[in-house]
């Protein structure tokens, strides 16, 4: 299961990084499936209107897959379009004017005030942790557990013997364990680098297993989307985490492909 994390080497180099200086909608007439440039500079763009993040693009840059679609739909959604998931005309021009407006994308939804608080968690304390040495909170790093079985996965990780932990485990109804302190640096994701530069992932982030098997088959659930909005952007709100840091397992895992987590079906686009 992806809890077995002992100490492998070092982190996936995202594709390439920033898009370039001048950002524009391609031509209309993309869908899922399709490949190319146009497929390119419509994900640029995505980034650059706060609707897809570069760690999202890096896993298929150039395809138009699902959470590029996911992007689409959600951009749709939130310009008054059908939600088709289609870049047609009427997307492209409302891609057109939100990239000549600025609009830097949705604004997720926050606590009174314009905060997030921290969700009700369950404590489940695990020995698996040490000291981050003085390291500043800046990472989260989301992943699945590889199994469908909450209490399994909840058992492993305060087993001593497994030698690995999260800082937050989501089970499938939405409830959220804590297993160590967000001070501490909990055993989640091995060696790695983040962003291609070598680093101990461990001593700067946050993780986060969300129960699923894995399979790309398998959804996540409504429940685990909801509670995963108001985790995550609590935690970005309180660490000071920018969204280009919010990464999958195997953004920062390597050897490149030494990770798969979390599963390709899970929604990006879902997290504040």
């Amino acid at each position: 299961m992806t809890v077995q994390r002992t100490s492998a080497p070092v982190a996936q180099r995202a594709v390439t990084a920033t898009a370039a200086a001048t950002v524009t909608a391609p031509p209309a007439g993309l869908s899922r499936g399709d490949t190319g440039p146009n497929v390119k500079k419509l994900q640029d763009a995505l980034v650059k209107t706060g609707y897809m993040t570069r760690a999202q693009v890096n896993t298929g840059y150039g395809t138009f897959g699902p959470q590029t679609e996911a992007a689409v739909k959600k951009f749709q959604a939130d310009k008054k379009l059908p939600t088709t998931g289609y870049y047609g005309d009427m997307t492209h021009a409302a891609l057109k004017k939100a990239l000549a407006g600025g609009v830097q994308g949705p604004t997720p939804p926050t606590q009174p005030g314009g905060k997030f608080t921290k969700p009700a968690v369950i404590s489940a304390p695990s020995p698996n942790f040490n000291e981050r040495g003085g390291k500043d909170i800046d990472t989260i790093v989301m992943h699945h557990t590889a199994s469908n079985n909450g209490a399994g996965d909840l058992a492993h990780m305060r087993n001593p013997a497994s030698e690995v932990s999260a800082h937050y485990m989501v089970d499938r109804d939405g409830k959220i364990y804590q297993l160590v302190n967000d001070s501490k640096r909990a055993w989640h994701a091995g060696k790695g680098e983040l962003h291609g530069v070598p680093t101990d992932v461990n001593g700067r982030s946050i993780g986060i297993e969300i129960v699923n098997d894995g399979s790309g088959k398998t959804p996540f659930t409504e429940a685990q989307y909801k509670a995963l909005h108001q985790l995550v952007g609590y935690l970005k709100q309180e660490y000071n985490v920018p969204t280009k840091n919010v990464v999958g397992h195997k953004d920062v895992a390597v050897p490149k492909g030494r990770k798969s987590d979390p599963a390709p079906n899970f929604d990006w686009s879902r997290l504040p």
